[in-house]
């Protein structure tokens, strides 16, 4: 089932995230609250689960394997678009490789973000150079515990930031 939330008004802002266990969702829900933005979830044809993530993806993300995606979606009236996922082995999840592989983001702004336990590694610098887009902004880096405590105003601070 393919899972775009569509506003009344015609959003050109587009969050589009990778959740394994909630906590990349809980950063969709509030940047959602915030912009009014359109929301997909990447959704694989064969999921992750924890274990398989600990385990298959230390390997796909050593390799740079792309999963193949279960749900598509038209990019074409979206200008500014967010792309998140978690950390995984210190660099973004296979699924966000993904994405940014088989989609044409070259006429897009790209405002990235990502959820972590303790340190993103090399997720951003990857990101940066494997995602081909007309403008990357500075990142939004959310850690476990800014999860817990701060995280509306951490969004918040970055999109006054960054989002324009």
């Amino acid at each position: 089932m393919n899972k775009i939330k569509r506003r009344f008004v015609m959003a050109k802002s587009l969050i589009i995230y990778y959740s394994l266990d909630g906590k990349t969702k809980k950063v969709v829900d509030v940047l959602e609250k915030l912009t009014n933005a359109d929301v997909y979830e990447i959704e694989l044809e064969k999921p992750y689960t924890k274990l398989t993530a600990y385990t298959i993806g230390l390997g796909h993300c050593k390799i740079g394997y792309e999963p193949p995606i279960k749900n598509e979606i038209d990019l074409s009236t979206y200008d500014k678009i967010f792309i998140g996922g978690p950390t995984w082995w210190f660099t973004y999840a296979p699924p966000i490789n993904s994405f940014i592989n088989k989609y044409d983001l070259s006429d897009k702004i790209i405002y990235p973000f990502g959820t972590a336990t303790s340190n993103f590694g090399v997720y951003f610098e990857r990101f940066n150079k494997g995602c081909k887009a007309k403008e990357i902004k500075k990142p939004l880096k959310i850690l476990r515990s800014t999860l817990k405590n701060g995280l509306e105003e951490a969004v918040k601070l970055w999109l006054n930031e960054e989002y324009n």
